[in-house]
């Protein structure tokens, strides 16, 4: 199914997970903020959210700096 992850479009099964999403692109669940359709998800939602056709999914990598 078409999704749009930061802007682009993205193809994934039908029964994706965002938690499935997160380790398709490689992203430390940890360290990774994930917006679906404009709301923030918690990270307890990962592996229980599923993604729809047409969803818009931003990711956010956090990373520390000084």
């Amino acid at each position: 199914m078409d999704i749009t992850v930061n802007g682009a479009p993205w193809q994934v099964a039908e029964s994706c997970m965002v938690l499935d999403l997160l380790k398709e692109k490689r992203c430390k669940v940890n360290m990774t903020s994930v917006w679906l359709n404009g709301r923030q998800l918690l990270m307890a939602e990962y592996a229980t959210t599923p993604l729809a056709p047409g969803d818009t999914v931003k990711l956010v990598r956090l990373f520390g700096g000084g």
